[in-house]
């Protein structure tokens, strides 16, 4: 029995497979950085992107590491008066 024509039809591409990648409509920093001229290629900015996060990250620990370890002194006794 012949394969029948129920009217789906599939083109062939060569190798790619997938839905082709779509740019999402928010607020893209990597290209305002390379707009503003502070990095030249796209890759650069992720890095440099990738690279305040850590820092954030880092300041954020030794902030809350600082706050929860007690760091703090304890005052130092006050005289006893006889």
């Amino acid at each position: 029995m012949p394969p029948q024509d129920n009217g789906v039809h599939f083109d062939s591409q060569g190798d790619e497979y997938g839905a082709p990648p779509q740019r999402a409509a928010m607020f893209d920093l990597t290209s305002k950085l390379v707009s503003w001229g502070l990095v030249s290629t796209p890759q650069e900015a992720q890095y440099v992107l990738i690279a305040v996060a850590v820092i954030a990250v880092l300041i954020a620990g030794y902030l809350l590491i600082g706050a929860v370890g007690g760091g703090g002194h304890t005052p130092p006794p006050l005289p006893v008066s006889a």
